[in-house]
């Protein structure tokens, strides 16, 4: 898909992902941590050195770590770390965490999160698993993102000023690695990739991304894709499990929500370079999606 990667490029990049490191620690002995899950924010977790044993709910055998790989949770799902197959009784008290050691005995973690909105998470997270294991040696991708994450365990170990905010800003960076890891094994794992690469849809989707503030209707959509209204709509939803005009609104609010945070103009502007020619249609739409007024997601950022 090399013609449509500007475009993704373009998304991707104006994305403020706010990822932090929340912990990073040395854990020994017969260690376990868990998470009960529930919050809205994506998780991954890095095991730097040693082994570890991933346990989720539902009686699913535990999964082995090796370091270097990535366990990666689209939502804040609950699960548990251990230092063995079987889930020791003693809890490990990771209050006050060890500065990591390689050469202790032990495992050393690196945990982090970060929180995408619900439109952005729609458009580019949408399908993908709840929980991937990523292991950078058997990526397609893997050769910059083992060097990231060589970084990022560099980084940690030191004793310097500035620590935190720079594993955060890599941290950043090891999300995208992630998506392009996820995408390069099949690009149907997000909506809006899986509307660009697909031959039926490319034309369409790439012409209303160009042009967003122009009438879109789905009639207009399915001419540009030469088919009829109700293959156009029904082979949308097949591809991206969204209408065509949900995507139309998804996309058109995360241009709004970008605008009002990177430019000095007035709400009406912005809605008409969104396609609203009603100010009212446009509060309502972005109320409907991001949850608060336009007003009100200016003020916050």
């Amino acid at each position: 898909m090399p013609g449509q990667l500007p475009r993704i490029d373009e998304f991707l990049r104006r994305l403020h992902l706010g990822s932090e490191v929340y912990y990073v620690g040395q854990l020994c002995d017969a260690w376990h941590m868990s998470t009960p899950g529930g919050s809205d924010a994506t998780t991954f977790h890095v095991l730097c050195h040693g082994e570890a044993w991933i346990h989720l709910p539902g009686g699913t055998a535990a999964t082995p770590m090796r370091p270097g790989d990535i366990a990666f949770f689209q939502h804040d799902a609950a699960h548990t770390f251990s230092a063995q197959p079987v889930i020791p009784q003693q809890p490990f008290d990771h209050s006050r965490p060890a500065p990591l050691d390689k050469q202790a005995p032990g495992a050393g973690l690196l945990c982090g999160h970060l929180k995408l909105p619900a439109h952005i998470r729609r458009l580019l997270l949408a399908s993908f698993p709840e929980f991937m294991l990523i292991r950078p040696d058997d990526s397609p991708t893997g050769h910059p993102m083992r060097a990231l994450i060589e970084m990022m365990i560099e980084e940690a170990t030191l004793n310097d000023f500035g620590v935190t905010a720079i594993l955060d800003r890599l941290s950043d960076a090891l999300f995208l690695h992630v998506i392009r890891h996820a995408l390069h094994r099949d690009p149907r794992l997000s909506p809006l990739l899986a509307a660009l690469a697909d031959d039926r849809l490319r034309l369409a989707v790439c012409a209303f991304i160009d042009a967003p503030a122009e009438i879109w209707t789905v009639d207009r959509m399915a001419r540009l894709a030469c088919q009829s209204r109700s293959a156009f709509s029904q082979h949308f939803a097949q591809v991206t499990a969204m209408a065509p005009m949900e995507f139309v609104t998804l996309w058109r609010m995360q241009r709004a929500a970008r605008l009002l945070v990177a430019q000095n103009r007035n709400i009406p502007d912005i809605a008409q370079q969104c396609g609203y020619q009603s100010e009212a249609a446009f509060r309502k739409a972005f109320k409907r999606v991001i949850g608060i007024t336009p007003g009100k997601s200016r003020q916050a950022s």
